[in-house]
C-alpha cells in the first residue's frame, strides 16, 4: 500500500536503494566470510608449522626431562600475541610444560578443532619415529576479527560512496524514464479533465518510451476520430429522436398535435378538472364533404386546405385551448375551465364562422363547412373514452341533421350508438348465420295485365335484434364495406331463383336487383356480375340492375364503360327512385338507361295532387320520348292504378298488386297472376292470391 501511493520516481529510487543495499550487504558478507575462512586456514597452517618447529626443539628437553629449557623456549611465544596457550605432554600424557604456566587444557582427539573465538591444534613429538610427547596450541582469532572489521568498515565506506555516486547517477538517468512517464500522466490528466482529444505528447525517442508516446498519440487520434464520429452520430440520433417525437406527437401536414398527444393532454385536462372541481369540454370538428375536395382538386390541395384550416383556427383560439388533428379530416379541441355551456357554444360559433370564410389556396378559393360535436366533463361522463365517444356521437348527429353546426351531446345518443354498434356486429355475422334472405315484389305490365318481373328486396331477421329495418342496416353495410359480399349474395340468390321459375314455369320472368355505388366502384364489378349470372344459368336479358341517381352523377369514364359493358351483355339498367335526386338529368342521355322508376312519393297523392300528377305525367312523357320503360312504385289504390293506366305508364308495382313475398308465395302468385285482372277489381288494399 505504501509503494502503491508513491510516484514512479520515488518508487524507482526506493527499489534501487533496496536492491543496491541488499547487493552491498551480500557482497560484503561474502567477502568477509571468504577472508575469515582464508585467515583461519592460514593461521592453522602457521600454527602447525610452529608446532612442528617447537616439537623438534622440545624433543631433547623431553628426552632428558629438561623442563627449564623447555620453559625458556615457550616463553619466547610472548612475541606471538595471538597464541593463548601451549601445553606439552610427555609420552605418558602428563603435562611436561605449558605456556603460560599452570594452564589446564582440555585434551581432545588428534587434529584441529576450535570455535568462533579460537583455534586449537595438536601435534605429536617424535624422535626416530617414536612418539615421545604431544604439543597442544590454542590460538585466538581476535586479531583476525580485528583485521576483518577494518576490512568490512573500509568496504562499507567504499560501497556506500559507490552507492551514493550510483544513486546520483541513477537519479539523473532515471529522469529519462520518469520524465516521459510523468509527461504522459499529466497529458492524460489534462485530457481526462477537458475531454480535449486534440492534445498530443511529443517525445523524440526511438526506445520503448518513444513507442509508448507514439502509441498514446495514435490512440488519441483514434479516440478523437471516434469522438467526432460519435458526436456526429449523437447529433443524427438527436435529430432522429426529435423527428420521431414530431412524428409521434405531431401531425406532419398541419403541424398540430396528433391523436397521441391529444390523449395525453386530455388526461392532463381531466386530472386538472378533477382537482379544481371545474369542467372541461372536448369538441370534435369534422369537415363536411372533404372527400370532394380531394377527388376534384387533388390530395395536395386537400393537404393545403387542412394546413390553412389549422392555422386559421389556431390563431383564433385561446392559448389555453388545445387544437389537434386526430384523423384524416377530423380535428379535436380541448377547452378547459368551462363555466357554462354558453362558452362552448360561443367557441363553436367562432369555429363555424371561421370555416364559412373562403380559404385561398394559390389561385383557388375553396369553401368548406364543418360539423361539430361537443361533450362535457363531468356533466356528460367522468370516463375519458366515453367522453370521446360522446363527442363523436354528437358530431355524427350534427352531420345527420344538416351539417355545418354544433351539436351538444345528449344521453339519447348513447342508445342510438349502442343500437348501431349492435347492428354492425350482428351484420358481420349475418351472412354466415343465414340471417339474410330475399323477398320478391311483382312488377305488372299494364298492357298485358301480366307479371313480367319481380324486384328482389333484402330482409334481415336477427334472433336478438328481430326484424331490422332496411334503412338502418344498409348504410352500415355501405360504411363498413359489407355491402360487397351482401350485394353478391343478393345477386346470386335472385338470379338463381329467377332461373328456377324459368325452368319450372317455362316463362321468362325478369328479376330486378339493386346495385350500390360502392359495388359499382369496384374495378372488376362487370366480371363479377358476369360470373355470378353465368353460374346460375339465367340469360342476361332477364336481369335488371337498379341504380340510384346519385350513382349516375359520377361522370367518370370508368362508370360509363362499366354500364355500357353490362348493357351490351343484354342486362337492362334502371334508375330507381327517379325524381328525388339531382335536378340535372343529363345522365339520361349519357348512360345506357332502359327504365325509369317513378318514386312512390309522387304516386302516393295521385290523382288528387296536381303537382304530383304533373310531375308524374312529365316523367312518363320524357321516358317515352327517350324510348325508356316507365315503372311506377308504391301503387296502393285503384285510383292511382287507373290514373297510371290511363296515361300509359308501362308497369306498376306496389301493395295493391302484391306485397313483397317469399319465393314460395311468389310462385303461387305467378300461377294465379292470370286471374289478377281477369276478375272484377278487388277492393282497395286487397291483394288477390
Amino acid at each position: 500500500m505504501f509503494l502503491r501511493n508513491l510516484n514512479i520516481s520515488k518508487k524507482l529510487m526506493l527499489i534501487n536503494l533496496i536492491a543496491s543495499g541488499f547487493a552491498m550487504i551480500l557482497l560484503v558478507s561474502s567477502i568477509a566470510l571468504i577472508v575469515l575462512i582464508s585467515s583461519k586456514n592460514n593461521l592453522v597452517h602457521e600454527l602447525k608449522s610452529q608446532a612442528h618447529i617447537m616439537g623438534e626443539n622440545l624433543a631433547a628437553s623431553i628426552a632428558f626431562n629438561d623442563t627449564e629449557s623447555a620453559q625458556a623456549l615457550l616463553r619466547s611465544l610472548h612475541w606471538t600475541p595471538y597464541i593463548k596457550q601451549v601445553v606439552v605432554l610427555d609420552n605418558t600424557g602428563k603435562i611436561f610444560t605449558s605456556y603460560p604456566q599452570q594452564t589446564i587444557l582440555n585434551i581432545k582427539s588428534d587434529g584441529v578443532w576450535g570455535s568462533l573465538s579460537s583455534v586449537q591444534i595438536q601435534q605429536k613429538i617424535r624422535v626416530s619415529n617414536q612418539m615421545i610427547g604431544e604439543i597442544y596450541i590454542n590460538a585466538s582469532l581476535n586479531h583476525i576479527y580485528a583485521q576483518l572489521g577494518k576490512f568490512v568498515l573500509f568496504a562499507l565506506i567504499t560501497l556506500l560512496f559507490a552507492a551514493a555516486l550510483g544513486m546520483l547517477m541513477l537519479r539523473r538517468l532515471q529522469t529519462y524514464i520518469t520524465k516521459p512517464i510523468v509527461g504522459l500522466t499529466n497529458s492524460m490528466r489534462v485530457i481526462s479533465s477537458t475531454d480535449n482529444y486534440a492534445l498530443r505528447f511529443n517525445l523524440d525517442s526511438k526506445d520503448e518510451l518513444g513507442e509508448l508516446a507514439n502509441g498514446f498519440n495514435i490512440m488519441l487520434s483514434r479516440i478523437q476520430s471516434h469522438q467526432t464520429e460519435l458526436d456526429t452520430e449523437l447529433t443524427r440520433r438527436k435529430q432522429a429522436e426529435d423527428r420521431l417525437h414530431q412524428l409521434a406527437f405531431y401531425d406532419d401536414v398541419t403541424r398540430l398535435p396528433n391523436r397521441h398527444y391529444f390523449k395525453e393532454r386530455l388526461e392532463s385536462a381531466i386530472a386538472s378538472a378533477r382537482r379544481n372541481k371545474t369542467s372541461c369540454c372536448v369538441m370534435v370538428i369534422d369537415l363536411d364533404d372533404f372527400k370532394i375536395v380531394n377527388d376534384t382538386l387533388g390530395h395536395h390541395v386537400g393537404d393545403d386546405l387542412l394546413l390553412a384550416i389549422a392555422l386559421h383556427l389556431s390563431h383564433s383560439l385561446r392559448t389555453s385551448d388545445m387544437l389537434c388533428r386526430i384523423g384524416g379530416d377530423e380535428f379535436a379541441l380541448i377547452l378547459e375551465n368551462i363555466q357554462s355551456v354558453d362558452q362552448v357554444k360561443q367557441v363553436s360559433e367562432k369555429v363555424i364562422d371561421i370555416m364559412s370564410l373562403p380559404f385561398v389556396l394559390g389561385e383557388k378559393k375553396v369553401f368548406i363547412s364543418a360539423s361539430i360535436g361537443a361533450s362535457l366533463f363531468p356533466e356528460d361522463t367522468t370516463d375519458i373514452p366515453t367522453l370521446l365517444r360522446n363527442a363523436d356521437a354528437a358530431m355524427y348527429s350534427a352531420k345527420n341533421n344538416g351539417k355545418n353546426h354544433c351539436q351538444m351531446y345528449a344521453h339519447e345518443m348513447e342508445a342510438k350508438n349502442i343500437k348501431r354498434f349492435s347492428q354492425e356486429n350482428a351484420l358481420r355475422l349475418a351472412l354466415e348465420q343465414n340471417e339474410l334472405f330475399l323477398v320478391y315484389q311483382p312488377q305488372i305490365d299494364l298492357g298485358s295485365n301480366k307479371t313480367v318481373g319481380f324486384e328482389a328486396l333484402l330482409r334481415w331477421d336477427n334472433p336478438n335484434l328481430g326484424s331490422v329495418n332496411l334503412a338502418d342496416f344498409i348504410p352500415i353495410a355501405e360504411e363498413t364495406g359489407l355491402i360487397i359480399p351482401i350485394g353478391e349474395f343478393v345477386l346470386s340468390t335472385a338470379c338463381l331463383q329467377a332461373q328456377k321459375w324459368r325452368e319450372r314455369f317455362g316463362a321468362d320472368i325478369a328479376i330486378s336487383v339493386n346495385l350500390s355505388g360502392r359495388q359499382l366502384l369496384r374495378p372488376n364489378i362487370v366480371e363479377r356480375i358476369m360470373d355470378i349470372v353465368k353460374s346460375t344459368g339465367l340469360p342476361y336479358h332477364l336481369l335488371d340492375i337498379e341504380l340510384t341517381e346519385s350513382i349516375l352523377m359520377d361522370r367518370s369514364k370508368e362508370t360509363l364503360n362499366k354500364l355500357e359493358k353490362l348493357s351490351n351483355l343484354g342486362i337492362t339498367i334502371s334508375v330507381d327512385d327517379f325524381g328525388t335526386g339531382y335536378s340535372s338529368m343529363s345522365y339520361l342521355k349519357r348512360y345506357p338507361i332502359d327504365t325509369l322508376k317513378i318514386d312512390q312519393s309522387f304516386i302516393s297523392d295521385l290523382p288528387d295532387d296536381a303537382n304530383d300528377a304533373a310531375i308524374t305525367l312529365a316523367i312518363i312523357a320524357m321516358g317515352k320520348s327517350l324510348g325508356m320503360t316507365i315503372i311506377a312504385e308504391g301503387v296502393e289504390t285503384e285510383a292511382q292504378l287507373a290514373f297510371l293506366k290511363m296515361h300509359e305508364c308501362n308497369r306498376v308495382q306496389g301493395y295493391l298488386l302484391g306485397h313483397p313475398m317469399s319465393a314460395e308465395k311468389a310462385e303461387q302468385f305467378i300461377i294465379n297472376e292470370s286471374n289478377l285482372f281477369a276478375e272484377p277489381t278487388p277492393p282497395l288494399g286487397v291483394v288477390k292470391t
